[in-house]
């Protein structure tokens, strides 16, 4: 009788046991990607479409019944909105102020406002990260006296002090003809304006 050594019987039985592993392994992905697939199919489908009833069912169809009910309420509800109008109108909460219109309307949002005892100190495009440029004004005293009211001060015309590149100063006078403020419009070397700044 040959004796066959112990080490050796316990290393192929450890062999054996990893590839019993290895193969139940490979059959529980082969498994969970079944059901994946499976699983998908049911989804995409829908639990409640059979083979007959999703037969005779296309991408456009309706029922007129139902879409004449749905014109009918959205009809409806047009009527009813028209009526009250009035009552939307007063659920607004503020009116924009031509302040709001110069920021938001005019400059597009492209400028950061400063503030000093409610007037407006300054303008500084501040959209540059967002791939923006600033805006090239053209007629700036017009601008000026268009939004007077939304700077805060009280000027009645507006003429040009100095204009140099990258600069224009414009002088504010109210109607007694006295320089009340100044407005420095700094610009890049294309004309588009890079800040505004206020001053006394």
């Amino acid at each position: 009788m040959i004796e066959f050594p112990k080490a050796q019987s316990v290393r192929k039985r450890l062999q054996d046991k990893a590839q019993e592993q290895k193969a139940v392994l490979v059959l529980s992905i082969a498994s969970v990607l079944l059901m994946t697939v499976f699983l998908n199919q049911w989804l995409v489908r829908g639990p409640d479409q059979t083979l007959a009833n999703g037969a005779n069912r296309g991408v456009a169809s309706f029922e007129p019944s139902s879409f004449a009910k749905d014109v009918k309420w959205e009809h409806d509800l047009a009527k009813r909105m028209a009526t009250e109008k009035s009552a939307m109108a007063a659920s607004l909460a503020e009116a924009p102020t031509l302040r709001d219109e110069l920021v938001f309307g005019y400059l597009e949002g492209k400028y950061g406002m400063k503030l000093a005892q409610g007037r407006i100190e300054s303008l500084e495009f501040i959209d540059a990260q967002a791939g923006e440029h600033p805006m090239a004004i053209e007629d700036k005293a017009g601008f000026l006296r268009k939004y007077s009211e939304a700077f805060g001060m009280n000027y009645a015309e507006v003429s040009v002090a100095s204009n140099a590149a990258g600069e224009q100063v414009y002088s504010l006078i109210d109607s007694s003809k006295q320089i009340i403020g100044k407005a420095q419009f700094v610009t890049d070397d294309q004309g588009r304006v890079q800040a505004i700044n206020f001053g006394h």
